[in-house]
């Protein structure tokens, strides 16, 4: 279908172009600048736009199963399965803290809209969360009303790091989730994609999956956030002056191509962003596995704070042990990673790509020792699983409320498969390996086994961790949450489906 799309696509745009404009050998390596230059390829043949590009896959997509206006349809209460119409449904975005509007060319400057109170405008991505329940839909963001003030200035044409300093670049140190930059007028951001509610498939779609949204010339500070982390490398590396000049130039001239401020996705697509709008990017800058949204939805929907939430989380991972996937469970409890850093405060966690709130929500201990000693390995299989449990504290930026037992279930793969399978390419390359992965994960026996385990309340506690333990006489709720953030390939969230069918 990548394949279709691009076939017709309407740009003039060929592949020598398309190498040329993505060529990012100046700008450094690390995972950062490698999605940027992964997903280059394929968006050029979509004028750079990120939610074309989701469009168009949808739209092939559906298409061939007979939907014509699939990708069109509201993402609503209505149009949820039948077997979910009791089901609150969340989709994990961001909004960046502040975006870019590109003057004409005979203007010395651009205008930088900037999102915050009265008194303060955010430094970090807010958490944006898009909401189906039995009420209708909705966008909860990890900032009070107030906060969604908008203030206008000019901003250079031309990047600086030095711009930007305050909003805290690479490490970070003494960062906050606030500055008190001086702005020249205030206005009320616009609600998302008009109203603010009701969005469409296509929209939610594209705001959750943004993943190079980061490096949009549009994103100003985030963007000058995700290279300073290159730019200290290069620095920690004694670079001579001439490397150092010749990556500044480098991040200087993708500040200023036009072809990549559509990675990130303008709240009223398919309209142009104007000086009262935001700019959404993929919800893995705040929050990846989104566990925090779910729980809080669970407490602010009237959920029993005397039961104990259980919590399925799959990582689709290609391998155990990094920075970034420890940092991605371990930002949840406390632990090394936010010693001295409050909850819902300014974080750049180890292995991410900028910094962001701290969505840490329970009191218990955990470091990687601990995280490690709870993997298990599922035999003649990459997947492992470790059973995770904590007791919430108050984390008001994200709604927690404290004394919430959560009991998780982590799934990773661990699966030597990129989730950026943006490239027919790397398409053809993956097709069968991702087949096998399917079919190994749907039969799995002792996967669905630990699963039931899981969900059955009975038997939960058979294997309770010392090091992690639930009190005894704890309460426990025999409803399962399964909580999900797929990628790009929307079939991660079929796999699971596919393993909770067969045991339950």
């Amino acid at each position: 279908m990548l394949r279709d799309a691009i076939e017709s696509s309407t740009t003039t745009i060929t592949a020598t172009f398309a190498e040329g404009i993505c060529n990012t050998k100046d700008l450094g390596g690390g995972p950062g600048v490698q999605i940027i230059t992964d997903l280059c390829q394929t968006l050029v043949y979509f004028d750079g736009d990120w939610t074309k590009f989701v469009n168009d896959m949808l739209d092939y997509t559906s298409k061939s199963y007979g939907d014509e206006d699939f990708k069109d349809r509201i993402a609503g209460s209505d149009n949820r399965l039948q077997s979910l119409q009791s089901t609150d449904l969340l989709i994990q975005s961001a909004l960046v803290p502040n975006s870019r509007v590109r003057s004409n060319e005979t203007a010395d400057n651009d205008a930088a809209v900037y999102i915050g109170g009265l008194d303060k405008i955010f430094t970090v991505p807010i958490s944006a969360a898009y909401i189906i329940n039995a009420s209708g839909t909705s966008y909860r963001y990890s900032t009070e009303p107030e906060g969604m003030d908008i203030s206008i200035s000019q901003t250079s044409k031309k990047h600086s790091f030095g711009d930007w300093e305050e909003f805290y670049l690479y490490p970070g140190d003494d960062g906050n989730v606030y500055t008190d930059k001086i702005t020249e007028s205030r206005n009320s951001l616009s609600p998302a994609f008009g109203s603010g509610e009701d969005s469409t498939l296509v929209q939610v779609a594209a705001i959750s999956s943004a993943a190079a949204g980061a490096s949009s010339p549009l994103a100003p500070s985030t963007f000058t956030q995700l290279f300073s982390e290159n730019g200290y490398e290069l620095e920690q590396q004694n670079a001579t002056a001439a490397r150092l000049k010749l990556f500044a130039q480098a991040v200087a001239r993708v500040y200023n191509q036009p072809m990549f401020d559509k990675f990130a996705v303008c709240n009223q697509w398919p309209n142009q962003c104007s000086l009262s709008d935001g700019l959404f990017i993929d919800g893995g800058f705040v929050d990846n596995p989104s566990l925090v949204i779910n729980v809080a939805q669970y407490q602010i929907s009237g959920g029993d704070l005397d039961d104990t939430l259980r919590v399925i989380l799959t990582n689709t991972n290609e391998a155990w042990g990094d920075d970034y996937q420890y940092s991605l469970f371990l930002q949840y409890f406390d632990s090394p990673i936010n010693e001295g850093v409050e909850p819902g405060s300014f974080q750049w966690a180890p292995g991410m790509f900028t910094p962001y709130q701290s969505p840490q929500i329970f009191g218990d201990f955990m470091d990687e020792s601990i995280l490690d000693g709870l993997i298990e390995p599922i035999p003649d299989s990459n997947m492992t699983t470790a059973l995770l449990r904590g007791i919430t504290i108050d984390n008001p930026t994200f709604g927690i409320k404290a004394g919430q037992q959560v009991e998780i279930l982590l799934v990773n793969l661990n699966e030597p498969i990129t989730t950026y399978i943006a490239t027919p390419a790397i398409v053809d390359y993956f097709t069968e390996p991702l087949a096998d992965m399917t079919v190994h994960i749907a039969e799995n026996k002792e996967l669905a086994n630990r699963i039931k385990l899981f969900v059955e309340p009975a038997l939960v506690h058979q294997n309770d961790n010392d090091d992690i333990a639930t009190p005894a006489g704890e309460p426990t709720s025999s409803a399962a949450r399964l909580l999900l953030r797929p990628r790009l390939p929307m079939g991660w969230l079929l796999l699971l489906s596919m393993v909770l069918h067969q045991v339950l």
